[in-house]
């Protein structure tokens, strides 16, 4: 028995009294094999307040969480998107637990699924917004931001309009929040947004058919599933427990960030991004018509572009030595297309492995570092990066203990991709992710 499967095999008794939504392995055999979680619900308790693209699946998360730290670890995700690593930490009772996020949406997602306001707060307010928002005499000023009209009909942006103005008498900070949430995933379900993927495209079939959505209807429907995410959550044993400490971080992962302390983390559980962002999950356009709404502002378009591999400007092609397998397979993206498409790849793997050893300076001795990453296609060249990633590591001084696969079933996917950047050509986007277990020597 390997060390790794000692310290799995130390750990299930954690599992005994596991929260039936959640995974409880039989045995170790159990704990290595299960992993596609497709007879769970994803959205449990407040991660299902809001959607976001290639989302962990909380069942995933706790399941490395509650093996592989205790109440007293620090917890880190690099990448934590709209929470949920944090969110299980919260959940477990852990002691402390960061997320870096680049996207100003994500971290605005995760501080409302974070916070703690009672559910019964935020019902009494629900019948104060239908009376005013249904009031004729309600006055409101109409928001505009770059090419609201072509994303949205005239009395929907009044509409919508209206409801920001309703929020902004909230004078409750978390029950404002919990309502903007709500308010953000309606924001898309009332555009001619094509909701097949990531990206934002009008629907033809939406313009087509006279799409004529009901906002107040929408609004009622959400706000009420939420409500009841809301008072089930606040059923857990660590709801209303301050013995944890969650911190969330607007930042690039590519750089060291002062609020983490050098060596403190004892685990990294993360999904970086797979280097898709061009072809299919733009997180920075999928967060673009709520946050806009929400700021103001248009800054959010630039998003995708600072994301991993978003710049090929000052390429650094050094970083092919790190990985013979990265070599190799980009001199085989190059012989079947000497496009831009290699620099690409390249900048994408410079960016990651950056974020590898930004990570590396948070990171104790012995303390376990968790990727669930997936393997992309690249002008029909299947990029091997679980292989990457951990040749990266072992220059950064890591041992690849295991890598685990796993079927895609509910996570948060477009179907179709287009590796090619050809009109038209699309292929399936991948099915299998693989869950990477280094420790830090």
């Amino acid at each position: 028995m390997t060390e790794l499967e000692k310290e799995i095999e130390t750990a299930l008794p954690r599992f005994e009294n596991e929260n039936p939504l959640y995974f409880k392995p039989k045995d170790l055999l159990d704990w290595e094999t299960t992993w596609d979680f497709g007879e769970y619900d994803a959205n449990i308790y407040n991660h299902g307040l809001h959607q976001y693209p290639a989302r962990f699946i909380p069942q995933l998360a706790r399941k490395i969480i509650r093996t592989f730290a205790t109440e007293e670890s620090h917890v880190l995700d690099i990448f934590s998107g709209s929470g949920t690593t944090l969110l299980e930490c919260k959940y477990l009772g852990i002691k402390k637990s960061y997320g870096i996020e680049l996207n100003p949406f994500g971290i605005f997602m995760a501080k409302t699924k974070l916070q703690d306001v009672d559910e019964n707060q935020v019902a009494e307010k629900f019948a104060e917004i239908q009376k005013k928002f249904f009031d004729a005499e309600f006055k409101f000023e109409i928001l505009s931001f770059k090419n609201i009209a072509f994303w949205y009909k005239e009395n929907v942006i009044s509409e919508l309009s209206k409801l920001l103005a309703i929020f902004s008498q909230i004078e409750d900070e978390k029950t404002r929040n919990f309502y903007l949430l709500v308010f953000c995933e309606i924001s898309r379900k009332v555009s001619f947004l094509d909701h097949g993927g990531f990206k934002m495209y009008r629907s033809r079939a939406k313009i087509k058919n006279g799409f004529s959505p009901d906002v107040w209807a929408e609004f009622e429907r959400t706000a009420k599933r939420n409500i009841l995410l809301l008072s089930e959550t606040n059923r857990l044993p660590f709801a209303h427990d301050n013995s944890g400490e969650q911190n969330l971080i607007l930042g690039d992962s590519r750089f060291v960030q002062s609020e983490i302390p050098e060596h403190s983390i004892d685990l990294i559980l993360t999904s970086p991004p797979y280097g898709d962002s061009k072809t299919t999950v733009a997180y920075g356009q999928y967060s673009r018509l709520p946050w806009q709404w929400l700021s103001q502002k248009d800054d959010i378009i630039q998003l995708d572009a600072k994301l991993l591999g978003g710049s090929t400007k000052k390429l650094d092609r050094s970083i092919l030595d790190f990985s013979e397998k990265l070599k190799s397979q980009c001199a085989e993206i190059e012989r079947v297309d000497d496009s831009k498409r290699v620099n690409d790849v390249i900048a994408f793997y410079n960016d990651l492995y950056a974020t590898l050893s930004s990570a590396t300076h948070y990171m104790k001795k012995g303390g376990r570092f968790i990727l669930v990453t997936g393997n992309r296609t690249v002008k029909k060249v299947y990029l091997r990066t679980d292989t990457i990633i951990t040749e990266f590591a072992r220059m950064l001084g890591y041992t690849n203990e295991k890598i685990y696969s796993r079927n895609i079933i509910n996570k948060r996917m477009a179907s179709k991709n287009s590796p090619t950047n050809e009109k038209g050509k699309t292929m399936s986007t991948m099915m299998t992710e693989n869950i990477i277990v280094l420790r830090k020597d």
